[in-house]
C-alpha cells in the first residue's frame, strides 16, 4: 500500500503522540474529523497502525534493568517461541544473521532477576548458550522515520494534458 502525504502525517502524529484528539488530527490534515477516522481504520485494515498502545516508564514499575539476550540453539527459532512466549520478561524476541539465532530484549527488576532469567533460558531445550548485554543508558529511543512521499509527476512546460 502506498501512503499519501496525509497518510503519512497523520502516522507521525500518532507515533508521536497516540492520545491526540480526532478534532486535532482533522486540523493538522486539514480534513474532517470523520474523513480522519476513515483513514485510521482503513490504515488499521491494511496493517500500517498495528496496534494503539502506551509507553510506560519501566524504571517506575519496579523493571529498571534492560538487556539484550542473545541465544545459541541447536533448534529453529520458531520451535523456541512457544518457551519464549512464557516468559514476561521478554519483551521482543528476534531471529538474527550469525552465531546467536535469536536475539530477546529484556526487561527485569534487578541483575539477579537477569541472572535467574538467563538460567532458565539454558533450561529450554535445544538452547545451547546465551550472551547478554546490560543497557546502562538508552541513549536514543524513536519512531520509525516514515518514508518520504512520491512527488507527482510534473508536466514538461507547454506539454498538454491527455
Amino acid at each position: 500500500m502506498e501512503l499519501d502525504p496525509t497518510d503519512l502525517a497523520l502516522v507521525d502524529a500518532l507515533q508521536r503522540d497516540a492520545s491526540q484528539r480526532l478534532e486535532d488530527l482533522a486540523r493538522l490534515v486539514q480534513l474532517a474529523p470523520s474523513s480522519v477516522h476513515d483513514r485510521l481504520r482503513r490504515l488499521e485494515r491494511d496493517g500500517i497502525i498495528q496496534r494503539w498502545t502506551i509507553d510506560v516508564d519501566a524504571t517506575a514499575l519496579g523493571l529498571p534493568v534492560l538487556a539484550f539476550i542473545g541465544l545459541r540453539s541447536t533448534r529453529p527459532c520458531s520451535e523456541l517461541l512457544p518457551a519464549l512466549e512464557a516468559i514476561p520478561a521478554i519483551e521482543e524476541a528476534h531471529s538474527v544473521a550469525g552465531q546467536l539465532g535469536l536475539l530477546v530484549k529484556v526487561r527485569v527488576a534487578s541483575t539477579q532477576s537477569l541472572l535467574e532469567l538467563t538460567e532458565r533460558l539454558r533450561q529450554i531445550p535445544g538452547v545451547e548458550g546465551t550472551e547478554t548485554t546490560i543497557v546502562l543508558r538508552t541513549q536514543l529511543d524513536r519512531p520509525i522515520t516514515l518514508p518520504q512521499p512520491t512527488p507527482p509527476a510534473r508536466r514538461a512546460r507547454g506539454a498538454r494534458p491527455r
